[in-house]
């Protein structure tokens, strides 16, 4: 039965976690915690034991605010201890606090403004499972400390019902802001597949018509250059000629760029990728076919170099990672021609036992407030960005065991790291 509830329900914390709610949670504890403590024990009268619950919830939030320091070995709990914490520090100790207070009109506000905070860092699912999960915590703790639970429910039935109508409130909400994601989702689904089944007609007819022009061009040049000077048709110069033989190629490489971006949009909208056929990948290899098949425009190809310190093995699907690939290099490319300089370099290295592929450019940067959200499915700073590119990364290589991160100092570099899971021996 627990197997079922962890892969279940705390698989739904992969599409919705990432490490900036988790870090801006864990400071957020960290400051209210003591502060609120601090500035509203005497008017408050809490009692001695509120300090306890205080000193634990921050010590509860530490380890979230350095969330990007775990251990290699830790991060498998990381989501775990998240729950735990979240149950903790909102519905436990806000009902704890609610209760041991009598209702005041402070714990009032403070537990509606910590519902609706549960509404915005979780999804419907988690709400009404972490809510009274946490109240039901409370309610036990407060009934082995005291024996019965001192709360006059009769004179403050009006304060129950404000918060129970918080509750519903915050429900309804929660599942709001969920639909409106996966309509969004679903809406760009719809349209991405719209949009490339349009455009895989006319590219259809004009690789065809590539292929064509290929065989019949030089056939004709043939028999131009076969007939008496007398006899030939001087409209056309050997330049033009030259440029007509390179027709055919230019045409062919046009449409495998576009059908390679039509084949990355449709693949950075997939959200499950259970289905994907594992096998053993080498690093050398991945990256070598992804630079042969990435369609570079003019001379994009010559800003990237290659470093491969390590050609280590790991477990994975060569599609996904080949488009977490195309991925970053489309962004690498694009804020190198942004700055109009830098170059791109691939570098894979063994780090103390860890697996990593690096990719950096010394482009434009990324700006400090942008930097946290990146990997937030719909978030773009671009004009023309979906906000669906490193959200696909952040998800394959979580789904491969391994992870991304991102460093970036603005005006000089931006550097994505990933990390690979060592094979088992």
């Amino acid at each position: 039965m627990y197997a079922l509830f962890n892969a279940r329900f705390f698989n739904t914390f992969k599409d919705t976690l990432s490490p900036s709610l988790v870090r801006t949670f864990g400071l957020f504890g960290l400051i209210n915690f003591p502060l609120l403590y601090l500035l509203g024990a005497t008017h408050l009268d809490e009692k001695p034991s509120a300090l306890y619950l205080r000193l634990i919830g921050f010590f509860c939030c530490l380890p979230l605010a350095l969330i990007d320091f775990w251990p290699k070995k830790l991060k498998p709990y990381q989501i775990h201890y998240w729950f735990v914490s979240v149950v903790y520090v909102l519905p436990f100790f806000g009902t704890y606090m609610f209760i041991e207070n009598e209702a005041s009109l402070a714990w009032q506000v403070k537990i509606t403004v910590g519902i609706f905070w549960l509404v915005l860092i979780t999804s419907w699912v988690q709400f009404l499972v972490i809510l009274p999960l946490g109240v039901a915590l409370a309610l036990i703790i407060l009934l082995i400390q005291y024996g019965t639970i001192h709360f006059d429910f009769q004179d403050n039935w009006g304060d129950l019902l404000n918060c129970g109508w918080a509750i519903v409130i915050a429900s309804i909400f929660a599942r709001r802001k969920e639909v409106i994601q996966q309509e969004k989702q679903r809406t760009l689904q719809m349209q991405a597949g719209a949009i490339a089944h349009e455009m895989r007609t006319p590219l259809f007819s004009l690789s065809g018509l590539g292929l064509f022009l290929k065989r019949i061009i030089p056939a004709l040049i043939n028999d131009r250059n076969a007939l008496n000077p007398d006899q030939r048709d001087e409209t056309f110069n050997d330049k033009q000629i030259a440029q007509a033989l390179k027709a055919p190629e230019f045409i062919e490489k046009v449409t495998r760029q576009a059908f390679s971006f039509i084949d990355i949009m449709l693949m950075n909208l997939r959200e499950d990728f259970r289905d994907a056929a594992i096998e053993t990948c080498t690093i050398k290899k991945c990256v070598e076919e992804a630079l042969t098949e990435y369609p570079f425009g003019g001379e994009d190809r010559s800003m990237v170099s290659v470093q491969i310190n390590a050609d280590f093995e790991f477990k994975g699907n060569p599609l996904l990672i080949k488009h977490v690939f195309f991925n970053l290099l489309k962004n690498s490319v694009y804020y190198v021609k942004a700055a109009n300089k830098g170059n791109i370099t691939l570098r894979a290295d063994i780090i103390k036992g860890i697996n990593t592929l690096s990719f950096k450019d010394t482009g434009t940067g990324i700006a400090p407030d942008f930097l946290p959200y990146i990997f937030d499915k719909f978030y773009s700073n671009t004009k023309y960005g979906t906000g669906i590119g490193l959200a696909f990364c952040k998800s394959v290589m979580k789904s491969l065991g391994g992870d991304i991160r991102c460093t970036s100092h603005y005006g000089e570099y931006t550097e994505f790291i990933l990390t690979f899971p060592s094979l088992k021996k």
